[in-house]
């Protein structure tokens, strides 16, 4: 179990830090719990500040307050000046680049840290040829780095933090130095590994679908600061924010109830400037009792529920809305027998909001003569939005 509360603020600090953290003075601030023998993910743009979670879990940056305990032993307590440097720390780190020993082999580069500790002989080999075996490399200990596949790379990397029986695994955007085909072949893989070793680990990536594949937990990140925590499915299903929203594919509002009708249908006014947009949606079941006026509530709408209008459409649809296109992107070829080619369609229909996003055919896109810059309607039925608190 690791519990962690950090403030930092690394302007002048030592280490690796993003071109954004190095613009300007980045604050830091985040309270962190993970499960022993789970994993947790940090989710996040570059420079969010995920790599740094890590170095400061790792004793490579100091926090200027908070603390951190690991199964019970404090590791850095701000208050009682307490703070254990990096290698006293039981924590396996895997970089992002993997840093493996070019000159050396497998079997030297795993060995590397047991030797550094002081380890000699029959313990060393014992312990390397095990964390070998667990890592599937065997046939490779003779190899160096040039020698290896992108994901033997990575497998080796696992192996040399695995090999110090770690008690917290950090991995660094474990996938990203691999190219995409490679990507898809280890992803499983890694997964795979990190379920049979039960070792409590903190995963960072900028791709959403790697945290919802990998993560128990899932922590958002953004400037320094956590703007949602939660499971995989609550992620999916009640994003808090539009940059959320937008990894998990959905359109995201947020606003204020001004009216109740029946059941639990509801009308929200959408921050946007001076002249709030009404919207019209359907609060989650159980949320009904607890929601009153004025109270704040997100709504988000399937692009795939939304339908576009050259002309302000006929009939009484609640949610109709005018604006530019922004942008035009295909999401397949359009090819084989099934395809129908679908595109994403931006729509800015107000400067302060985030551009509310169609999925239509190319088929419509056609019919409708549409293009960047074109000026359109865009609707869906109140039963497509779902509101929650």
């Amino acid at each position: 179990m690791l519990t962690a509360t950090f403030e930092a603020d690394l302007a002048g600090q030592p280490g690796r830090r993003s071109s954004s953290e190095q613009a300007s003075h980045f604050h830091l601030q985040l309270t962190l719990h993970a499960e022993a023998g789970r994993t947790t993910v940090l989710l996040g743009e570059s420079g969010a500040g995920k790599s740094t979670v890590l170095r400061l879990l790792a004793g490579l940056l100091r926090p200027a307050r908070g603390q951190m305990i690991l199964d019970g032993v404090c590791y850095f307590d701000g208050e009682r000046d307490i703070f254990v440097p990096p290698q006293e720390r039981p924590i396996g780190y895997v970089f992002q680049d993997y840093l493996l020993f070019p000159h050396l082999t497998v079997f030297e580069n795993i060995a590397f840290g047991l030797r550094a500790q002081g380890l000699r002989g029959q313990e060393v080999r014992r312990r390397t040829e095990a964390a070998i075996e667990q890592m599937r490399l065997s046939g490779l200990a003779a190899r160096r780095p040039a020698q290896l596949s992108g994901g033997q790379q990575q497998r080796v990397a696992l192996a040399r933090a695995l090999v110090l029986q770690p008690r917290l695994l950090l991995l660094d955007e474990p996938l990203a130095a691999l190219d995409v085909q490679t990507q898809r072949e280890v992803r499983q893989e890694l997964r795979r590994l990190l379920g049979e070793i039960g070792i409590t680990t903190i995963f960072v990536t900028h791709n959403h679908l790697e945290a919802l594949l990998f993560g128990d937990q899932i922590l958002v990140l953004d400037n320094g600061q956590v703007i949602q925590q939660g499971s995989r499915r609550e992620l999916l299903e009640r994003p808090r924010s539009a940059y959320i929203a937008e990894l998990v594919g959905l359109n995201f509002l947020r606003g204020h109830l001004v009216a109740r009708e029946a059941s639990s249908l509801c009308t929200l006014a959408i921050n946007s400037g001076s002249h709030p947009l009404l919207v019209s949606a359907v609060l989650d079941e159980g949320e009904v009792a607890r929601a009153s006026d004025a109270q704040e509530v997100c709504v988000v709408i399937d692009p795939r529920s939304i339908t576009l209008y050259r002309t302000p459409p006929e009939g009484s649809a609640r949610n109709i809305f005018s604006g530019a296109i922004v942008q035009i992107l295909p999401l397949s070829t359009g090819l084989g027998p099934t395809h129908d080619g679908r595109v994403r369609v931006s729509i800015e229909i107000d400067p302060t909001l985030p551009p509310l996003t169609a999925e239509i055919t190319e088929e419509s896109l056609q019919r409708l003569e549409l293009h960047e810059g074109s000026q359109i309607y865009a609707g869906f039925k109140a039963t497509e939005a779902r509101a929650y608190l």
